[in-house]
């Protein structure tokens, strides 16, 4: 096999995995002990989905500009922008002392999340060689799920054996993202004078079939992953399983496989041979979901649910970039990856709202037929490579 010249043990991509691991980390430390915390300040329930609110909808407003900016400037100067403003905002945390004021500080930090993520993404796309690409994301985009895995819990045990001790966590999620910034700025730029040429309007990038498609199957997966995250917790319990941690546990472990497979697979044999499957099993899981009654069959719906989730996440942005210009391909990513948060968000939200109404087990089942309707319309909207 001819020698592309890329290297995982490279200083570009050790810097760039390990400043995403870290990043996320402080996120998810975060992540699980913010609504006790917002409750604590006296704030509702529908309170305390503003408070998530506010990050998504600050993050996904800006991010697509913040692809732009990452083409015009740089990939470099705009993760470091990102998470330098997203470490010291944790520090604000500290200080906060009413909900509305929280809602501001979560405001912030969303602005801080769009540029980093908007401006990784695009990194990761020009260092992995174009006949590896899905391998290389994949592998990249591990080191969120192994994040994913560790801080949560780390954040949890914290506030239990520290006494509910808000502001020494934020001072630690604070300093392990300065730490994500001084891996971020061991990074050499990649990015070209091709890349950073004027290219097309967002609304352009936007409408083309690859970008479009990938990112309403990323709206999708995203709205199944808002539901489970949200509502798994109050779901489990209603159906006797108490013990409901094994989901995410499973989860994260099917999810480390099917990423570490799936995008080398889709280098050999195409995005679209990938995608469509794993979107089915995904949807599957959701279907399989709805009807568990025991532990052992929620940790088989998490086994599934990680192993189609996590494994077309990455394909996907491979194929958004496989059909994007050099020039364009912030614009793109910034545009795709906003979907995610929308996804979640939405899915929290809308199919919660039905959840409401119709009971837990038909909000899985909406959010397997809208898979399922996804499917249909990726598959009839994208091409199949030739391999």
């Amino acid at each position: 096999m001819q020698d592309d010249g890329f290297r995982y043990l490279s200083r570009n991509f050790i810097c760039l995995w390990a400043a995403n691991f870290l990043y996320f980390g402080s996120f998810y430390l975060l992540l699980p002990t913010l609504s006790p915390y917002a409750a604590a300040l006296g704030a509702s329930t529908f309170q305390v989905g503003l408070v998530m609110g506010f990050f998504t909808f600050a993050s996904v407003t800006i991010r697509p500009q913040c692809g732009v900016m990452a083409g015009t400037y740089g990939r470099r100067p705009v993760m470091l922008a990102g998470v330098g403003f997203f470490s010291l905002v944790f520090f604000l945390y500290a200080v906060v002392d009413d909900v509305y004021v929280l809602y501001a500080v979560r405001a912030l930090h969303g602005l801080g999340h769009a540029a980093f993520l908007a401006a990784a993404a695009a990194y990761i796309a020009d260092l992995a060689p174009v006949e590896r690409r899905g391998e290389v994301i994949g592998y990249y985009s591990l080191s969120n799920i192994i994040s994913m895995a560790v801080f949560p819990a780390v954040g949890v045990a914290w506030m239990k054996y520290s006494q509910d001790d808000f502001t020494g966590l934020v001072w630690g999620g604070g300093a392990i993202a300065l730490v994500a910034w001084a891996f971020v700025a061991g990074l050499q730029e990649c990015s070209t004078q091709e890349s950073r040429r004027p290219g097309a309007s967002l609304r352009q990038v936007a409408v083309r079939t690859e970008v479009w498609a990938s990112s309403l199957a990323l709206w999708s997966g995203a709205l199944c992953y808002g539901v489970v995250i949200t509502f798994l917790p109050l779901f489990a319990p209603s159906r006797g399983i108490e013990d409901f941690g094994i989901f995410f546990s499973v989860y994260a472990v099917s999810t480390v496989v099917s990423r570490a497979v799936a995008g080398k697979l889709s280098d050999r044999i195409g995005r679209k041979k990938v995608i469509v499957p794993f979107m089915l099993v995904m949807a599957a899981a959701m279907i399989f979901l709805a009807q568990v009654t025991s532990v052992w069959e929620l940790a088989l719906a998490g086994a599934l649910f990680g192993f189609g989730l996590g494994a077309y996440f990455p394909v996907l942005n491979a194929l958004v970039v496989d059909h994007t210009p050099l020039r364009d391909r912030g614009t793109a990513l910034g545009f795709f990856t906003s979907f995610m948060d929308v996804g979640i968000a939405s899915g929290a939200v809308v199919l919660g709202f039905a959840g409401e109404y119709l009971g837990y087990d038909a909000m899985f089942f909406w959010g397997a037929g809208i898979l399922f309707l996804t499917v249909f319309v990726f598959a009839n909207a994208v091409k199949s490579e030739r391999k």
